[in-house]
């Protein structure tokens, strides 16, 4: 007799168990909310940023930025300073660091990117030598990424390094816009907002 009351009382006992253990696990899920229109839509990664200007002819974009190129050239041999300015899409963002490693960087206008450059652009040595291997990533139909692979030999001194350089198409025309290479750090010329000193090499 005890026996069978044991063994009810425990029937009772897991079956009110087991209905706990269901209630708990059912009330988590009536209690979550449902989906509404209220949800914000999935972002349309095709309308924006990336996505929306991919470019269009790469290699047409490609052979202009090396016709700019060929340009740049062309005005360092003349040695026309105010064509070179014409070239670049003003106020110009330049990088670099000093010979500790220290990052710098500043914005010029053209007013103090010229006090700057004119006096290096008038002075270059007439012996120095300087080829150049560029690497063009194109990002748009108006943002093109060059990354160059120079050398540089004036005597007996060969020296090579590396830079990189944004470009815009600003009214139909390739332009330099931003500026970054080693070792150039130093006490910023005046005028300037930034500690960038000279701009990379070639690029004057």
């Amino acid at each position: 007799m005890k026996r069978t009351i044991l063994v009810c009382v425990t029937a009772v006992a897991i079956s009110g168990s087991a209905a706990w253990a269901q209630d708990k696990e059912q009330k988590p899920a009536a209690q979550k909310p449902a989906a509404t229109a209220e949800q914000a839509p999935a972002m349309d990664l095709k309308a924006m940023g990336p996505g929306a200007r991919k470019p269009t002819n790469e290699k047409q974009t490609k052979k202009e930025v090396m016709e700019f190129f060929k340009q740049q050239e062309e005005i360092e041999k003349k040695g026309d300073f105010e064509a070179s300015l014409a070239t670049y899409d003003f106020p110009i963002f330049m990088v670099t660091d000093d010979l500790k490693g220290v990052p710098e960087s500043g914005e010029y206008t053209r007013e103090a990117y010229a006090a700057m450059m004119k006096p290096m652009f008038e002075n270059m040595p007439k012996d120095m030598k300087v080829t150049h291997k560029h690497t063009i990533s194109v990002l748009s139909d108006s943002l093109v990424s060059v990354v160059d692979d120079f050398t540089m030999t004036q005597g007996k001194q060969k020296v090579t390094g590396r830079n990189t350089s944004l470009l815009v198409k600003r009214d139909g025309q390739w332009k330099w816009k931003t500026m970054v290479e080693a070792g150039w750090g130093g006490t910023p010329p005046e005028g300037a907002s930034g500690g960038a000193q000279t701009p990379p090499e070639g690029k004057k």
